[in-house]
């Protein structure tokens, strides 16, 4: 085989294996610490990564370097493995958002059937927001982009401010917005460095 024919033969066997584990070019990317240019780039065939990144590929996918560079006469294998990590990466923060929504009915019901009153106790559906906005942004850092950790990171913002002013009814508490907004605006900045950067590469 010469030099075009193992590009192209990565080229496609790079996207049927990134498909079939359920990443996007930018999620592949981050998980290389290269830019989704790159993996773009070797996709279309016009280049191959050095070995280093390649050795990472095949730990990622789970398969061998010669099957990656089409070296092997055998069929690609099905990646069965790396399609049940793909279904985990999607149940796993959406269970444990319902999990923070759990919490929040139980503590709601305890606090209701308690010989005593205790006020607001709706105010524990709003203290998971900004719980489950935390969760997302564990999960969203380990498998996913830098748009849905941006996202995430808002909620908790948000979702904070909004806790703090519906439990504490004193007027001064409406700053906690303008804060809030401030807060935003670094977020938003902070995270179109850390794509400029990646992007840079």
């Amino acid at each position: 085989m010469n030099e075009d024919s193992i590009r192209t033969a990565f080229a496609s066997n790079l996207a049927e294996c990134r498909k079939a584990a359920g990443l996007t070019q930018t999620a592949l990317a981050e998980q290389l610490n290269y830019s989704d240019k790159s993996v773009s780039k070797w996709e279309r065939g016009e280049g191959i990564p050095d070995i280093f990144v390649l050795a990472q590929l095949t730990e990622i996918f789970g398969c061998t370097a010669d099957a990656l560079l089409g070296l092997e006469t055998k069929t690609m294998p099905v990646f069965d493995r790396q399609r049940a990590s793909a279904v985990k990466r999607r149940i796993i923060p959406v269970l444990s958002v319902l999990l923070a929504w759990l919490t929040a009915a139980v503590a709601y019901f305890v606090f209701a059937i308690l010989p005593f009153s205790i006020p607001h106790t709706w105010l524990a559906f709003i203290y998971a927001i900004p719980a489950s906005f935390i969760v997302l942004t564990v999960f969203f850092r380990l498998w996913y982009g830098i748009l849905p950790q941006a996202i995430a990171v808002s909620g908790i913002i948000w979702g904070v401010a909004l806790s703090l002013r519906l439990t504490f009814s004193m007027p001064a508490f409406d700053l906690l917005f303008i804060i809030a907004s401030i807060l935003q605006v670094l977020t938003v900045l902070w995270f179109v460095m850390r794509s400029r950067i990646k992007s840079g590469m």
